[in-house]
């Protein structure tokens, strides 16, 4: 059976003989980040992504006449401020997309409404939305069972040639509204039906008897 006579990076005993100089898989550590003062003198690519700016600068002073260990660190610091600059230009552009986006659906939305405004002459709520004092733009950005509720019908009409601004409609989807022919539900409240009762049939060896 192996002994525990083998230190690794970390100074800790451990076996096989092949983990000598590397990372410590104990408990203590799980291998994740080593040490900074158990770093070797050139950082294998591991230890160099993982370790952090300050503990990279600690072991940069410790060996600042070793021209590998300056030319490595220096490398991995170049590397990580142009990985965060390439992180912030994207976030910019994501930012400037985001705008563009939301720009054009503005734009989107006012023009639809001055086209339905002009079609309809300014009807363009019915009557339940009317009284309950519904906003005539949320009809063209909320969902289709909203705008059906309370929009006119010479909304409708003009909605069946006209897709609204919605964000459906910014993804390149059809959202015109056609006619819809469904009945409307019934209530059921308070209606029972008629329950049938139907008299048991008795058993054949039971229908002979008084």
């Amino acid at each position: 059976m192996a002994r525990y006579n083998v230190r690794d990076l970390f100074g800790h005993y451990v076996t096989p003989r092949s983990q000598q100089g590397r990372v410590c898989k104990h408990a203590c550590c799980r291998g994740r980040r080593p040490h900074p003062e158990s770093y070797p003198v050139i950082l294998p690519a591991p230890y160099l992504r993982t370790a952090s700016d300050q503990d990279l600068a600690t072991h940069f002073a410790r060996h600042a006449d070793n021209e590998k260990v300056t030319a490595q660190v220096l490398h991995e610091m170049q590397r990580r401020d142009d990985l965060a600059a390439h992180k912030n230009a994207v976030a910019k552009r994501r930012k400037e997309r985001a705008f563009d986006r939301r720009l054009a659906h503005a734009e989107a939305i006012e023009h639809s409404w001055e086209q339905a405004e002009a079609a309809t002459n300014g009807n363009m709520l019915n009557r339940k939305g009317r009284e309950r004092g519904i906003s005539d733009r949320a009809l063209f950005t909320s969902d289709e069972a909203y705008a059906r509720r309370y929009a006119s019908e010479e909304l409708m009409n003009h909605w069946q040639d006209h897709p609204r601004p919605t964000p459906a409609m910014m993804r390149g989807e059809d959202t015109r509204m056609g006619a819809t022919y469904t009945r409307p539900r019934r209530r059921q409240y308070g209606v029972t039906e008629a329950r049938i009762v139907r008299p048991r049939r008795r058993p054949a060896a039971a229908q002979g008897r008084p």
